[in-house]
């Protein structure tokens, strides 16, 4: 009898333990798609906004030095820079998000820098400070390729659905 209850305490235990990691888990993707759903939509349109003009002044897009200026001056870092403000005041609920945000951060921070490089060079007419921005705002996008592919395994390993915008 002895025998029989220390299998079942054991049971018992090895059920708790999966039950918690359960929950645990559960409550990681939970938090994890509170992140995407709340906090990232609601600045995202910031994001998408800048990008939307960057893209009507740039390639085959430019017409001239002034429009580049008065654009990246009026309407791109204005609404760039409210992005990253708004995502350094994100706070995610769990480490591998938060690892993740960072990695964010990061890239957004670098091209809000190259579009402030890009105001100057088209100020001053330099086109290596402009290629030099370039650079750096292709450096923050790959950067934040890396935080969307961070976020897509998070995805997958807690077995989330992704829909696409």
């Amino acid at each position: 009898m002895i025998g029989a209850n220390r299998f079942a305490g054991r049971f018992i235990c090895l059920g708790l333990i999966l039950l918690m990691a359960g929950c645990t888990s559960f409550r990681k993707a939970s938090r994890l798609v509170e992140y995407m759903n709340q906090d990232i939509l609601a600045v995202s349109e910031l994001e998408l906004n800048a990008f939307k003009h960057y893209a009507a002044i740039t390639g085959k897009n430019f017409t001239t030095n002034a429009v580049a200026v008065e654009v990246l001056k009026n309407d791109v870092i204005p609404a760039y820079g409210r992005f990253v403000y708004l995502l350094r005041k994100i706070e995610p609920q769990t480490d591998e998000v938060r690892r993740l945000h960072a990695i964010l951060i990061r890239g957004s921070e670098i091209i809000d820098n190259g579009f402030k490089v890009k105001l100057t060079g088209h100020e001053r007419q330099d086109e290596n400070l402009i290629r030099i921005a370039d650079e750096e705002i292709r450096k923050g996008v790959k950067e934040t390729f890396k935080w969307r592919t961070g976020i897509t395994t998070l995805y997958k390993k807690y077995n989330i659905a992704q829909k696409e915008r």
